[in-house]
């Protein structure tokens, strides 16, 4: 499993981009059990948007990047067996360019990198808090 570099939430503000360490309270456990699977599978540029407090779609939105339909089939595999509760839906995983994963509270897409620029959906919620998981 890759190593994930933790700072403190506040103390990165001033970079204007957030870092997960603290625990999330209700979801997060399922929210740090969903960012190891995604290391687990080697997923790359993985980041976490809260969007509670501006849209009603999700409390959070969780983007990650894999480098071959492989992999990104592989990834959607290993969170679709491990999170214990189903999906509300699934889409993408014929083709596994974009998965979509949808919990309710949590969506995960997991993407292809040019499909990811191309669709550049870290952009659609540009007040959201974005915290993003470094590889080490």
């Amino acid at each position: 499993m890759n190593s994930i570099t933790t700072v403190n939430i506040d103390s990165a503000a001033e970079n204007g981009k957030k870092v997960l360490k603290k625990k999330f309270k209700r979801t997060n456990k399922e929210i740090r059990a969903v960012i190891n699977y995604l290391s687990d599978k080697k997923a790359k540029n993985i980041i976490v948007l809260d969007i509670r407090k501006i849209s009603q779609l999700a409390d959070f939105i969780i983007i990650a990047t894999g480098t071959s339909d492989r992999q990104v089939a592989a990834i959607a595999d290993n969170i679709l067996t491990s999170i214990k509760r189903k999906p509300i839906a699934v889409d993408g995983i014929d083709a596994s360019r974009w998965v979509a994963m949808d919990y309710g509270d949590i969506m995960i897409h997991i993407f292809l990198e040019p499909y990811r620029s191309f669709y550049n959906l870290e952009n659609l919620w540009p007040d959201a808090k974005e915290l993003t998981i470094e590889d080490k």
